[in-house]
């Protein structure tokens, strides 16, 4: 198996892992924070929601697209669409590039991170993961159920 083809395999694998995240958030609950210096839960599901383009930009032209006012009042609703467009969009982008392209083609985020595209996608989708994980610790603070990710969470074990 290929660099490529274990991560569109593990897109395919952590894509329902981000939804359920997504769909655990309480309507009502956007803006709860744990701390003052925290995000809101709102803007983490919605970071869930758009961080799929941000890579398929990587992979098309070597940056990243990602605006972040498409994280500012959304609405679940509007995040599980936008999730389910990105992933699906990305997980073609994922199967349309080329090896060598995938293996030498260069992204750039300006001076902050310049490196190989496969790098920068593995990177954003690490990223997205430790978001969701924040996402699942704010569930609980909020009293909101844990969905399974890896296993049965605490909240939903018997």
């Amino acid at each position: 198996m290929t660099n490529k083809e274990f991560y569109l395999k593990t897109l395919k694998d952590e894509s329902p892992r981000f939804k359920k995240a997504i769909e655990a958030l309480p309507e009502d609950q956007r803006t709860h924070k744990v701390h003052e210096k925290s995000r809101e839960a709102g803007n983490l599901a919605a970071q869930l929601a758009v961080q799929w383009k941000a890579i398929s930009g990587v992979l098309k032209s070597g940056t990243p697209d990602f605006n972040p006012h498409d994280m500012e009042n959304q609405s679940k609703a509007d995040m599980l669409l936008k999730f389910d467009q990105g992933m699906a969009d990305l997980q073609e982008e994922v199967d349309k590039i080329s090896e060598e392209e995938w293996e030498n083609g260069q992204a750039s985020m300006g001076p902050a991170w310049t490196t190989k595209k496969y790098d920068m996608a593995w990177g954003f989708l690490f990223d997205a993961i430790h978001h969701r994980g924040q996402l699942t610790t704010y569930l609980r603070a909020m009293g909101a159920v844990v969905p399974s990710i890896y296993g049965p969470s605490a909240d939903q074990q018997s």
